[in-house]
């Protein structure tokens, strides 16, 4: 590594200049006696910066699409905004086209110079000529990006001129600690990488011809009958109680995605997928184990391209931070997963409030990039503890979700997986699919945990047995003592109130209790109904 050496005070020779490396010379060219290198300084009267010749390109853009493909229109349209535009007659021409295609008109000069003269604002835009000629002076509409590129570079610098006084303001609030200080330069920071990037449309309304004509882009699909998916609204649960194997079988999904082929949990493998997981249990220790079972059980399968893995962060999962959130974005740049699995809920979202459930969903979704690039969203969830002797079924299993049902209900597919039993050396997991929003519902089934690979589909075990064997022992388990306290001084209950007694006496579900005393047992036998159909006790 070569050693820089540090500029002399009285500055570098003709003759050591010659002979310094490039690195040599960048590092002098950027020091003096240690300090950074002051900048030139700006005129008082020097205008914001801008560029009046590429806000007109990038209108005239809109412009020359509107005889070739509308979409393709749309498609530039929506990557602009006001902000960018620093001539006040160029951001009125773009607000006048937004509001032409709002109103599902086309868009070109002649409809665009009618509605500038219908608001009674083309002369403020420079009048017909200089609208009609914004096409012209464009070369090629392929020159979109770096007008765009230029028009976001001046719209920030724009910006940093607004906030001097914010940062001036920050500089001399010695009641701000240094943590504090730290995350309001994050929050500025954060904002400044958003500046001139795309905004998605506060609401934007389909006509059903629009609907209609809408192609869903193959490469959304990656898992299942559109289970798992890339875009905006692809946000997946995974639930189920600790150390049920939530964690190794989202690594056999990344597996299935580096694979790119086959099926995983018996859905479809439609591509190859790479997946970021966001998580905050495992350490390094049993990470190492786990992908070096990876690469021992599938040794012709890239691995190390598809499949990241973060280091638990401290403090479980600060999606409330900037910098946090500022060191994700830039994870997610770099990586550009197709899926990014946050492992667990309850590490990023502390309180079971809805409005918590949906501010956290925004803070997540501001990390990735906007529309059809935007990677699919896994979450790993904890299950609530049911009841002594209440067994879900079915869509009954989205309630097993931890913390507010906005979860569950955000997402367009919930997956659940629970233990088939309580020993500990039962492999078997039962799976179900509760909820599916985009897709055909199907029948639940049973696998073997694996470490390292993918599940084992269980083709003995009947998933329709699921916890019959746990509805009996627990009904059974209602004593004769518990149905005479329930009664206590009353002699006659209605059938509901005995069972709501019952159940708080024994802590028991009330579907246990109702099996308890009407399958014809032991219990069954010491009941009697009168003429009205409520019950006693018999004599």
């Amino acid at each position: 590594m070569e050693t820089l050496k540090p500029m002399p005070k009285a500055g570098v020779s003709q003759q050591d200049w010659a002979k310094a490396s490039p690195a040599q010379k960048r590092f002098w060219a950027k020091s003096r006696n240690g300090k950074s290198k002051p900048l030139d300084k700006v005129a008082k009267d020097a205008l914001p910066p801008h560029s009046e010749t590429d806000e007109r390109a990038a209108l005239g853009c809109v412009l020359i699409e509107a005889d070739k493909s509308p979409n393709e229109q749309e498609a530039i349209l929506t990557q602009l905004r006001p902000a960018l535009f620093y001539d006040l007659r160029h951001r009125s021409i773009f607000e006048a086209m937004v509001a032409i295609k709002m109103e599902d008109h086309a868009l070109d000069t002649v409809t665009l110079v009618s509605f500038l003269k219908s608001k009674k604002t083309l002369d403020e835009c420079g009048g017909q000529d200089y609208v009609a000629k914004l096409a012209d002076d464009v070369p090629s509409v392929w020159n979109f990006p770096t007008y765009l590129g230029t028009l976001r570079e001046k719209a920030l610098r724009r910006w940093t001129i607004a906030k001097q006084a914010r940062l001036g303001e920050l500089a001399h609030a010695e009641e701000l600690t240094p943590e504090q200080l730290r995350a309001e330069f994050s929050e500025i920071y954060e904002q400044s990488e958003r500046i001139g990037g795309s905004v998605r449309p506060k609401l934007k309304i389909w006509r059903a011809k629009d609907i209609l004509k809408h192609q869903v882009p193959k490469h959304l699909a990656l898992v299942g009958d559109n289970e798992i998916c890339m875009g905006y609204d692809g946000v997946v649960v995974m639930a189920g109680p600790g150390s049920s194997g939530k964690s190794l079988c989202t690594a056999a999904l990344a597996l299935a995605g580096a694979i790119g082929k086959g099926t995983w949990m018996g859905r479809k493998i439609h591509r190859k997928f790479k997946t970021l997981i966001i998580q905050a249990e495992n350490g390094i220790t049993r990470m190492k184990k786990e992908v070096e079972a990876l690469c021992e059980n599938h040794p012709g399968v890239d691995i190390h391209g598809h499949i990241f893995f973060s280091e638990p962060p401290e403090g479980g999962l600060p999606f409330h931070n900037a910098e946090f959130r500022t060191a994700v974005r830039r994870a997610v740049a770099e990586l550009q997963p197709d899926l990014v699995v946050i492992d667990p809920w309850s590490q990023v979202a502390t309180e079971d409030a809805a409005k918590e459930v949906v501010d956290k969903l925004a803070e997540i979704r501001s990390c990735f990039p906007a529309g059809d690039q935007c990677p699919g969203l896994l979450i790993v969830a904890h299950t609530k503890k049911p009841r002594a002797g209440e067994v879900h079924r079915g869509r009954s299993l989205t309630s097993l979700v931890s913390g507010s049902v906005a979860l569950p209900n955000t997402a367009r597919c919930v997956y659940v997986l629970l233990p088939w039993s309580e020993d500990p050396e039962d492999s078997r997991i039962y799976w179900c699919c509760p909820k599916l929003n985009n897709g055909e519902m199907y029948g639940a089934s049973v696998w073997h945990r694996k470490f390292g690979t993918m599940f084992d589909h269980d083709n003995d075990t009947n998933p329709l047995d699921w916890g019959k064997e746990a509805e009996n022992d627990d009904a059974r388990a209602i004593s004769e003592h518990d149905l005479k306290a329930a009664f206590g001084e009353q002699q006659f209950l209605t059938k509901a109130a005995l069972v709501k007694r019952i159940c708080k006496i024994a802590n028991a579900a009330d579907k246990t209790v109702y099996r308890a005393i009407d399958r014809g047992g032991y219990l069954a036998s010491l009941l009697k109904k009168d003429d009205e159909g409520n019950l006693t006790l018999k004599d």
